[in-house]
């Protein structure tokens, strides 16, 4: 077998694991054909290939994600709420400045790294602002204008 079939079996499974269109067992299964196709994949360096690319797969299938607290999804639905809202550039920073106390308050809940990467949610949000800002000038901050 050439790598070129090899890889288009990998990415078959692959496809299927995106698409959650494969059990855990028939995961299983699939996992253990490719590893018996290896044997068979020419030339050598090839065969290496397969073997490191199999072992990277299995690596990504085996990662475990920690279960996402109460407080990140609720920051999370803040988040994608004002990054997907709609109006007016000084409605949507209005918008965008309530998004970023909202996950600070958030943030103010949970503890350690975890309120550190809720605070993080509001980076995007206000770099949203100084975008909308840098192409509206009636809007930038001056002295006189706290926007």
């Amino acid at each position: 077998m050439d790598y070129a079939a090899y890889d288009a079996e990998e990415q078959r499974l692959v496809e299927a694991v995106m698409a959650k269109e494969i059990s855990e067992e028939k995961l299983a299964s699939e996992v253990e054909r490719l590893q018996s196709l290896i044997p068979t994949v020419e030339p050598s360096a090839d065969r290496e290939r397969a073997e490191r690319s199999l072992a990277s797969l299995e690596s990504v299938l085996n990662y475990k994600v920690p279960p996402m607290s109460d407080e990140m999804a609720a920051a999370i639905r803040v988040q994608a709420r004002a990054l997907g809202s709609a109006g007016s550039p000084a409605e949507r920073i209005e918008l965008l400045q309530a998004a970023i106390s909202e996950i600070g308050r958030i943030a103010k809940t949970a503890s350690g790294v975890e309120a550190t990467r809720i605070r993080q949610l509001g980076e995007p949000l206000a770099m949203d602002i100084e975008g909308l800002r840098f192409n509206n000038p009636e809007l930038r901050e001056t002295p006189g204008n706290p926007e």
